[in-house]
């Protein structure tokens, strides 16, 4: 199996679990009242999904673009121009739904790092495999 399938494997596995967990929480609760300030406290959970699906589609675009530019002339280049295209579009959704308060910043970046951590993980492992070998 591919190291991006894994990592979304993993991520579900992860990001699910949150989800039902932000299901939980009274975000409304006085004493969470805080939290206001990342968007509308409803939106968590969705915000948490949207964040996880924002993440795995920057990496799946990273492993795409590695494999079909790396070793194609001027590869770095052309990789540098695919990194700020999918910059761009990540921006361009996230400001977008920022527009529309459809999502809540702390479930965004919570789903986010869940995907960020399952790649670091499977990262060093994929290191240590490969140094055991």
């Amino acid at each position: 199996m591919g190291l991006g399938k894994r990592i979304v494997k993993k991520s579900a596995f992860v990001i699910l679990p949150l989800t039902l967990l932000s299901f939980v929480i009274d975000w409304r609760a006085e004493g969470l009242r805080f939290l206001r300030i990342f968007g509308d406290p409803a939106f968590v959970p969705v915000s948490i999904v949207i964040g996880g699906l924002l993440g795995l589609a920057n990496i799946n675009g990273l492993i795409w673009s590695l494999e079909r530019l790396l070793g194609s002339a001027r590869a770095s280049a052309k990789l540098v121009f695919v990194s700020m295209f999918r910059l761009l579009i990540l921006f361009a959704v996230i400001i977008a739904l920022t527009a529309l308060k459809l999502i809540n910043f702390l479930g965004l970046l919570t789903g986010m790092l869940a995907v960020f951590l399952v790649l670091i993980k499977e990262a060093v492992h994929q290191a240590q495999k490969q140094s055991g070998e």
